[in-house]
């Protein structure tokens, strides 16, 4: 496994870490062991979950197993800008989700939906990136057989 793939297996498990913090605050706090929070927080608990967590997870196990173009080495393909660009902007926009959450009279929904814009870039920079890895066996030799047909 290399690092690109280590990254997004690691950082998506930082973030489970936190969404179960985020999650266990609420809850104890509606037992009443904890104060209830300042801010309300099933929007950062679903998003260091959903996003953090399982899309992160989803994409660097994709990276990782799904096969590569032909002759391309685990390498080469682990040094794919698009990977990189996946990475950054999907952590970096969660990132910024988080805290102008954290801190909505600070920043104001111009970061939340900053936010949103570097999340859609990331998926976009993963499917771009993952969709030629994505066929069907022999599909190639298919299409050119039915097209001299």
């Amino acid at each position: 496994m290399l690092l690109i793939h280590r990254l997004f297996i690691k950082t998506s498990l930082v973030y489970l870490f936190m969404g179960a913090l985020a999650g266990g605050w609420m809850l104890l706090a509606q037992t009443g062991v904890l104060a209830a929070p300042a801010i309300n927080l099933i929007s950062i608990h679903a998003h260091l979950v959903g996003i953090g967590f399982f899309l992160q997870m989803v994409c660097g196990v994709a990276l990782w197993m799904f096969p590569r173009k032909t002759g391309e080495s685990r390498e080469r393909a682990a040094r794919d800008p698009l990977a990189w660009a996946t990475y950054f902007l999907i952590t970096g926009g969660l990132a910024v989700r988080i805290l102008a959450s954290l801190s909505a009279t600070v920043f104001g929904n111009t970061m939340l939906a900053a936010s949103t814009l570097l999340q859609l870039a990331g998926i976009m920079a993963f499917v771009v990136g993952i969709w030629p890895r994505v066929y069907l066996p022999g599909a190639k030799s298919m299409m050119q057989a039915a097209s001299q047909k």
